[in-house]
C-alpha cells in the first residue's frame, strides 16, 4: 500500500523531501507517480481536493481510440504521421491501463466507441476516416444507416453512418483512478493541499510551499491540466480552463439505457453518450452552444448548456426520461488539441526543473496514462515525446 499523509490546516507546515514532486492527483498525476516509483524515484505527489476529484472524476469515462478530431480531420491538422502517432499512442494507452488490471474493476467493461454522423459533412468525413485507417493498417468498421444495432440512437433515424472503433472501453472514472492510486507503493500522497508557490532553494533543488506542507524536491512536475496557469502563469494563454458538463438519466417504461450497443460521439465529439449501470444513460457536451460561457474553472451545471443535453436526449435516445444527476468538470485545453509536455514556461531560475504534463482537451483518460509516462521519461532525459511544450507560443 501507499504512505498516505493527509495534511488539512495542521498549523505549522510539515517538511518533505523526495526526488519528484508531483502536482495533481488525476489521472496523469497518478500515472506519473507510478511511472516514477517504478524507476526508483522518491515521489510525493500534492493534490489540492481528493484523488480524482476534478476532471479526472468528471467525464463520461471513455477509454476510447483517437482524439476529439475523426481521423480525417486529425490528418488535415495535424499531419498523417503524427495523427497516425497519436492513434498508437491512445490504443496503447487501454492496452497498459488493461495490464495494470483495470479490466478486473466493476466498472469497467469493453465496450467499441462509434463516432455517429448526424449530418451530410461529418458523414463525407467519417467515410474518408474510415478509408485512412485501413490505409495505415488501424482495425475499424463501417455501419451504415440501417443496418446498425437494434438501439435507441439508429432507432431515431438521425444516423447516417457510423465508425465504429471496435476495441475500446469505458469505465468508472474515479474508480479507475483511485486504483491506479492503490497501486503506488513509496510515494507520499497528500491531498487537501494546493501548492501555491514554487521557488528555488538556493541550491539545485525546488521548494514547493502548500498551506500545511512544504515538500523539497529535485524537480516538480506539474500535472495540473487546466490549473496550470494558476500556478506557473507562464502557461497563461497557452491552456484555457474549459467546463465540460454531464447528466445522467433514467428512461421511463424501458430500459433503453441497457441497449445501447455502444459509447457514442456525435457531431464531431461535442455530445457523447452511454450506457450506464443500472440502466442509467450518461450524456455529456453541449458545451460549444455556449462556449463563451464556458470558459474557466467553475464546476457546476448552468441551465443553458443542461437544457441542451436534454433536447439532444430527447431527439437522440428516448423523450420519456427523468435526469437523476447533473455535474461538471474543468478541462484543461490546449491550443492544437494535443496535450502539452515539457519544461513549464516562465518557471524563471529554475533550470528546466519544473515540467508540465497537461492540456488533454477532454481526452485525458485515452491520453493521460501514456502521456505522463513519456512526461516522466523526457522529464529524465531518457526519451522523447510526441507533444513538445515547445511546438505552441509560449509567455515568460
Amino acid at each position: 500500500m501507499s504512505s498516505v499523509s493527509l495534511w488539512r490546516r495542521s498549523g505549522a507546515p510539515g517538511e518533505l523531501a523526495c526526488d519528484v514532486c508531483v502536482l495533481g492527483g488525476g489521472i496523469a498525476g497518478v500515472s506519473a507517480a507510478l511511472e516514477l516509483e517504478r524507476r526508483g524515484a522518491s515521489v510525493v505527489l500534492l493534490e489540492a481536493r481528493e484523488i480524482a476529484g476534478g476532471a479526472s472524476g468528471r467525464n463520461a469515462g471513455f477509454l476510447m481510440r483517437g482524439v476529439a478530431d475523426n481521423y480525417a480531420q486529425a490528418c488535415r491538422t495535424y499531419g498523417r504521421g503524427l495523427a497516425r502517432d497519436v492513434l498508437r499512442l491512445t490504443e496503447a494507452n487501454l492496452a497498459a491501463l488493461r495490464v495494470e488490471g483495470i479490466e478486473g474493476l466493476e466498472g469497467y467493461s469493453a465496450r467499441a466507441s462509434c463516432l455517429v454522423a448526424l449530418g451530410e459533412d461529418e458523414e463525407h468525413e467519417l467515410r474518408d476516416s474510415i478509408g485512412l485507417l485501413r490505409e495505415d493498417g488501424f482495425e475499424v468498421e463501417l455501419i451504415e444507416a440501417g443496418e446498425g444495432p437494434d438501439d435507441a440512437l439508429w432507432a431515431s433515424g438521425h444516423a447516417r453512418c457510423g465508425l465504429l472503433n471496435p476495441a475500446d472501453a469505458v469505465c468508472n472514472p474515479v474508480e479507475l483512478v483511485r486504483f491506479l492510486r492503490g497501486t503506488l507503493g513509496r510515494t507520499t500522497v497528500v491531498e487537501g493541499q494546493a501548492a501555491h508557490t514554487i521557488s528555488g532553494d538556493g541550491s539545485a533543488g525546488v521548494v514547493v510551499e502548500a498551506p500545511d506542507v512544504r515538500v523539497r524536491a529535485r524537480r516538480v512536475l506539474a500535472c495540473l491540466n487546466a490549473y496550470g496557469a494558476k500556478l506557473l502563469p507562464g502557461l497563461e494563454g497557452v491552456v484555457t480552463a474549459r467546463r465540460g458538463q454531464m447528466l445522467a438519466i433514467r428512461p421511463r417504461g424501458g430500459e433503453v439505457g441497457r441497449e445501447l450497443a455502444y459509447a457514442y460521439y456525435a457531431n464531431r465529439g461535442s455530445e457523447y453518450f452511454r450506457a450506464a449501470p443500472s440502466g442509467l444513460v450518461v450524456f455529456g457536451g453541449a458545451r460549444t452552444y455556449s462556449a463563451d460561457e464556458e470558459v474557466g474553472h467553475e464546476m457546476w451545471p448552468t441551465a443553458a448548456v443542461q437544457s441542451r443535453l436534454e433536447g439532444f436526449v430527447r431527439e437522440l435516445v428516448t423523450d420519456e426520461f427523468e435526469v437523476v444527476a447533473r455535474w461538471a468538470g474543468t478541462m484543461g485545453f490546449s491550443p492544437d488539441g494535443l496535450p502539452l509536455v515539457g519544461a513549464a514556461p516562465g518557471a524563471c531560475g529554475l533550470d528546466g526543473r519544473v515540467w508540465y504534463c497537461g492540456g488533454f482537451t477532454g481526452h485525458g483518460m485515452s491520453m493521460a496514462f501514456e502521456t505522463a509516462r513519456g512526461a516522466v521519461g523526457a522529464m529524465l532525459g531518457d526519451e522523447t515525446t510526441l507533444f513538445p511544450i515547445e511546438r505552441v507560443a509560449v509567455g515568460g
